[in-house]
């Protein structure tokens, strides 16, 4: 059975990755899928429930000193999704801020509210939607711990690095394309669509914007190369896809998925780097 001092743990303070980070410290995980139902055990989570709901995703019940808690998990949702619900709902137990607008004192979660992005919301957002993305942050700092990654940042962005990290952690592809930009060194951005009509975009904070928007339809996408439906990088036009045309090469590769969902890798190329997307 695994034992974490809570105590310690919380020393760490309200923030998300500290409070992730200072689990791992204890935990000392070093591959494969983070064990979350067994943390939550360690941390006071005395009972984790799968039922079938309709409108949400996941929900805390808990007394208001949360001395202890139970875990509600939509059975309804994808292994990665129950995995991420688990953790963002621990956030919420762990962080001594975060406060219920529900009287019983419960933390009830669509997943409007799991999609909520975990970067740091702007000073005018809601208190509701800043914890929300703060036990989204929590969660993937929990799930795909930065020094993990390490061995999938290597080389030029790539999207079958991303997938690889997704299958080896338990993410979705979704939240393992996203991790992944967020870390890698060198700046790339996202593009999510479905059936060829954008869903939103992710960029890191130093990739020129995308010119493409929430609800506008996307030119043709590079097509999958084999069954796990990802493209080769293809160039791209810097006028097709950004705000500002850029005279470096940009590189597109697309990720096919089911019932039409595909996520698009946008960065530029690296000098120095071969045709399999490593640096020489």
């Amino acid at each position: 059975m695994l034992a974490l001092d809570r105590m310690v743990i919380e020393e760490a303070g309200p923030n998300p990755e500290r409070l992730a980070a200072a689990i791992h410290d204890h935990l000392r995980h070093k591959s494969g899928e983070v064990p979350v139902a067994a943390i939550a055990a360690a941390l006071d989570i005395v009972e984790i429930k799968e039922a079938r709901l309709k409108s949400l995703e996941g929900a805390l019940i808990a007394p208001a000193d949360r001395n202890v808690g139970a875990i509600l998990v939509n059975s309804e949702s994808s292994p990665p999704r129950r995995r991420f619900t688990l953790a963002h709902e621990l956030g919420h137990f762990l962080n001594p801020f975060h406060r219920s607008e529900d009287p019983s004192g419960s933390f009830a979660c669509s997943r409007a509210e799991l999609a909520t992005p975990w970067r740091k919301p702007s000073p005018a957002a809601s208190r509701r939607l800043v914890q929300e993305a703060e036990a989204n942050r929590f969660a993937i700092e929990l799930l795909a711990p930065p020094r993990l990654m390490h061995p999938y940042l290597r080389g030029v962005p790539d999207l079958a690095k991303a997938l690889a990290l997704s299958n080896e952690f338990g993410l979705s592809r979704e939240a393992g394309a996203r991790r992944y930009v967020e870390l890698h060194d060198q700046p790339s951005a996202l593009v999510f669509s479905a059936e060829g009509v954008v869903r939103y975009v992710e960029r890191s904070p130093a990739f020129p914007f995308v010119s493409r928007q929430r609800g506008q339809r996307l030119s043709a996408l590079p097509s999958p190369v084999d069954d796990t439906g990802l493209s080769v990088h293809e160039e791209g036009s810097s006028r097709d896809w950004l705000v500002r045309a850029s005279c470096d090469a940009l590189v597109v590769q697309t990720l096919s998925q089911r019932r039409g969902y595909a996520i698009t890798l946008l960065a530029f190329e690296a000098a120095g780097s071969d045709d399999h997307g490593e640096v020489i």
